[in-house]
């Protein structure tokens, strides 16, 4: 198993108990702009692809297959899964061959510096060019994404086709009980509200286990394991708190400013979390959520999707999102920052013939496409997060409500279709969280070492909050391990990979 495989979040959708509706005839999202396709005209002859993609993804790609087909005479002849974690070692091999197994691939988006550096990804502006309208697309991508995860070098290599996202879910009920409000405000001398500071968060966190810890209920459950991932729910206070992965020289600087004290916090967090916090893993506090046992939860958005089907209309309807608590500044401000962790990009090998090239980038652009995308991010048995502009707003919500035109149920593998949330405030509320988190949402490291760096932070933030090493221990070997994985990796050439990182922060307007 690979060293994310502990990722499994998406799985969940699994069990989903829902009632099924049949579904009608394809009705495509607002278009932008000229049709990408010719009226009554194939651009392909019946091109049947194969693709690559990681298990937890689902099935849009097979239901779409068909509509493509018709549209452009491009579909789908098989898929070949792999878990998450093992992406470079099932991808890269393929990559390097004279003739991939794949015609085009999904892959976890913290890995594509990783493969844009092989060269072996072919460059996809031109492809993008040939089509009206494509240009507003790309600026339909929201920028947290593109900057990141699309280019390298100032060339197109990636589609986007997920967007994570951490954001804050909470249980509304809590926040509005009368003698729960009372109590907090005679202790704290302020109103119980949403934390808007990460200090709010943790003085909550533990007022909400102290009172209710004995019906079983806790303030939160602060994701640890895998440390892979753990790491990045401390980058959501640290990078709040202004602290950045290297300077441009390549020095690490997790361990510099405020990242210990933000650590502090992170560990003070879990402090007041439910028996077994120090070693809380993605699954568990999936559980926690879905059975009502946590009042809040800061996690990818899609916490609230995949379990809400599973919770009752009690527990459903009373779960809301927020933006991340943020850093409290000196003048008073707050600075709010959520990592997009993971996320789904898609891109092509250069070394496969030229017309499969063609039918494969059509593909997937128009996969990618509102007029495709807006119901597909929509749907449960997707596994893609918002990403573009018309993914949020009242329009998009009410898409959460009803069933995906695009397929039936049909098919062992989507086998219900009635919409995801029952109520439109509760899908409005879910997508206005998203969207303000995505608006501060700031990148995880995806060139060459990806692995190597989440290993070395998440295991030695591990260690802190075990309390084997202090905070300021913890980062500073981190630092140390990645110093030596950037001089291993090539120091020249981290150094130019990570400009990659520099560029796009800086285009959302971030002082790196």
């Amino acid at each position: 198993m690979g060293l994310f495989s502990g990722f499994t979040r998406r799985k969940f959708l699994q069990g989903a108990a829902a009632g099924a509706a049949a579904a009608g005839g394809l009705m495509p999202g607002a278009s932008l702009g000229a049709t990408a396709v010719p009226p009554g005209k194939k651009l392909f002859k019946d091109v049947e692809l194969t693709y690559f993609q990681d298990s937890n993804w689902l099935h849009s790609p097979l239901w779409l297959s068909p509509h493509l087909m018709k549209e452009a005479g491009v579909g789908i002849k098989s898929r070949e899964m792999y878990d998450g974690g093992d992406a470079v070692a099932k991808i890269l091999p393929q990559l390097l061959s004279r003739r991939p197994r794949f015609d085009w691939v999904q892959f976890p988006s913290l890995f594509f510096g990783a493969f844009a550096e092989t060269g072996q990804l072919e460059p996809l502006d031109d492809y993008f060019a040939q089509y009206a309208g494509s240009q507003d697309y790309l600026d339909w991508v929201m920028p947290a994404y593109r900057e990141f995860y699309t280019k390298w070098d100032n060339k197109t290599y990636g589609v986007m086709l997920d967007g994570d996202i951490h954001i804050l879910h909470y249980r509304n009920s809590y926040f509005q009980d009368a003698e729960l409000r009372s109590k907090f405000s005679k202790r704290f001398q302020r109103e119980l509200e949403v934390p808007k500071t990460w200090l709010d968060f943790v003085d909550a966190t533990q007022f909400f286990t102290e009172e209710l810890s004995s019906q079983g209920v806790y303030g939160t459950s602060m994701v640890v394991n895998p440390p892979n991932f753990g790491w990045g729910f401390w980058m959501d206070i640290a990078a709040s708190a202004g602290v950045n992965y290297f300077d441009e020289n390549m020095n690490p600087t997790i361990n510099q400013g405020k990242a210990a004290e933000s650590l502090d916090i992170y560990k003070e967090i879990i402090k007041f979390g439910p028996p077994g916090a120090e070693a809380m893993d993605i699954g568990t506090t999936i559980q926690r959520w879905q059975s009502g046992s946590d009042v809040m939860s800061v996690w990818w958005i899609d916490l609230s999707e995949f379990t809400v089907q599973q919770q009752g209309p009690e527990l459903a309807e009373d779960q809301r999102g927020a933006i991340v608590p943020g850093w409290l500044n000196d003048d008073g401000s707050i600075t709010n920052r959520a990592i997009s962790l993971w996320c789904r990009t898609a891109s092509i090998p250069k070394n496969i013939p030229q017309d499969v090239k063609d039918a494969a980038f059509y593909f997937i652009y128009r996969m990618s496409h509102p007029d495709y995308s807006n119901e597909m991010v929509a749907d449960e048995y997707c596994g893609s997060d918002p990403y573009g502009k018309t993914h949020y707003g009242d329009a998009a919500a009410q898409l959460y409500l009803q069933a995906n035109p695009q397929r039936g149920t049909d098919n062992e593998l989507w086998s219900t279709n009635a919409g995801i949330f029952k109520n439109f405030e509760t899908a409005k509320n879910h997508l206005d969280a998203g969207l303000a988190n995505v608006e501060v949402g700031y990148p995880q490291f995806f060139w060459e070492g990806t692995p190597e760096y989440a290993d070395a932070l998440g295991r030695n933030i591990s260690k802190a909050v075990s309390g084997e090493l202090t905070s300021q221990q913890a980062l500073d070997e981190a630092a140390e391990e990645w110093a030596q994985i950037a001089q291993k990796l090539g120091l020249d050439s981290q150094k130019r990979q990570y400009k990659n990182f520099i560029d796009g922060a800086r285009a959302l307007g971030y002082k790196i």
